[in-house]
Formats: C-alpha cells, structure tokens, sequence
C-alpha cells in the first residue's frame, strides 16, 4: 500500500444536490442482466459497450453488445453484437477517448479460471480493430496469468497508451508496432487514472483513495480520501480540469467532483448527481 503524504489532510463534508435532469434509455431488454456499461466518443459518434448475461454470476454465455448516437446522445441505434467468444464471460467492460479523437474499450474475457483483458480500438465508432491482448505480467507468478487489468487506459505519450492495474502490472503499449511494456502496479484496488495539467498523474481507487504520482506511474503517494464506497471513475475534461465520480456511503446515490488539479477535493464539494433507492 502506498504511503500517505503527511500535508495532505482527509476532508470529510455533506453531498450538495443538484435538480434532477433528464435521463435516457439507451437499450432495454426484459430478462437480461445488463452491466458494467462504457461510453466514449468516436469521432463524432458516441458509443456504449455493455455486458448482456443472465446474472452478475459468470455467465459463458454473455456478450458485450454496442449502440450507438450521432446527435450527442438524443437517440441510440439499436444493439449490435461487439464481442460474443464462446465459452467465456465478456464482461468488466471500460474504454474512453484516446489522444487522437479515436475511441478504445477494454474488456475481461473470464473462463472460470483465467481473465486475461483484451481491448479494441476506432477511429470512427464503426469498424474496430481485432481484439489486442494486454500482458499484464504478475511479480512472481508465472503465466498464464489470471487477473484481468482494468477498466480503461488513457494516453502515456505520443506513442503509448498506459493501462493501469492493481492485481498485476500495469501495461504500456506502443500504438506504433503493438509492443507492450511492464509498470508498477497501482497501490489499491479499482483504480482510474488521469494527468493533470502539471504532467502528474492521479489515480482514484475503491473506497476513495487519491493517489499521487510524479514519475509517471513508476511509484505511488496517498494524498485524498473522499467519503465514497465504490464505483470511482476519473477523467482529464478537454479544459484540463479532473472529474472525480462515484458512489457514497449509501451505495445508491452518485455524486462527482470537478477539480482545478486534482489537490482541492473536499467533501464538502462533492455534488450528488443521482439519487438511488
């Protein structure tokens, strides 16, 4: 586990409500389990990948489905099969926009005994590469190993997308010849990842935790902790300014953060965007 930065302090603050705004439905289907949903742009199309089963349970049945909008969202395509392998469970799917414009999602491929991870990449939202399989390398275990990535990878450099992971070792990959490269792995458990506009990078994980790094990935400092339980998502907007989501104390409730650098999180900024049952 990472250290925690001593000057850093851990606020705690009631949720602000904000007025309910309006939802809409992008596929529904009665009997289906729908989960782990992901959504990026593409171009100008915005796309969302989730995973159809029966149950949360491993399902080797279940497919990842896509649909699709080309008018911000108002109206969706209807569901097309993204990925439908046999035998294993597509599921813990995540992806974002890349550098380039060009969207990516990543994927679990669960048999029972392994989960390697796998992504696909679009420039348009349409056609999409083969599956890549990422190699994230467990310290101390041989291959094949069992634990999937995570949820999404954003840009590293000109050339590299970064794949952070807590279970094994978090994967650089060089979009130029495929080649994949080791980094640490991140201190906690469901983290996401994203720079700031100094050049750090910020990882948000289970239970709240804000790490710090500033060696890009290379190691780890605690330096937040907000009041939330799960479901933490973290993204760098077009402005360079950091959304943190996630989910309080309740579980059903989901509340964000807008942030100038990733140092000026407090509770008592937090704003609930939806309140659950």
């Amino acid at each position: 586990m990472a250290p925690v930065d001593p000057t850093f302090a851990m606020l705690r603050g009631p949720s602000k409500p904000v007025s309910p705004s309006t939802c809409t439905i992008v596929y529904e289907e009665a009997d289906a389990y729908l989960s782990f949903p992901a959504i990026a742009r593409s171009g100008g199309r915005i796309v969302v990948i989730f995973r159809r089963a029966v149950s949360n349970e491993l399902d080797l049945d279940a497919q990842a489905l896509m649909c699709t909008s080309d008018d911000e969202g108002r109206t969706w395509s209807d569901a097309q099969v993204w990925i439908d392998d046999p035998g294993v469970d597509s599921r813990n799917c995540g992806g974002g926009q890349l550098p380039d414009g060009s969207a990516h999602f990543v994927y679990d491929m669960e048999d029972g005994a392994n989960r390697p991870t796998f992504y696909r990449t679009s420039a348009n939202g349409n056609q999409w590469s083969e599956p890549i399989y990422l190699e994230a390398e467990v310290p101390g275990k041989a291959p094949p190993h069992s634990h999937s990535v995570g949820n999404r990878g954003i840009g590293y450099d000109a050339h590299r997308l970064y794949f952070p992971h807590n279970g094994g070792n978090s994967v650089l990959v060089d979009q130029r010849d495929g080649s994949q490269a080791q980094l640490p792995r991140l201190p906690r458990h469901e983290s996401t990842v994203a720079w700031n506009r100094k050049g750090e990078l910020f990882a948000f994980s289970k239970g709240g935790v804000v790490d710090l790094s500033r060696d890009g990935g290379h190691t780890w400092i605690g330096v937040n902790q907000l009041d939330c339980v799960s479901q933490p998502d973290l993204l760098q907007l077009r402005d360079g300014r950091l959304l943190f989501c996630y989910s309080d104390k309740r579980r059903a409730n989901e509340c964000m953060q807008l942030s100038d650098d990733g140092y000026d999180l407090h509770d008592s900024r937090s704003i609930m965007i939806f309140r659950g049952t």
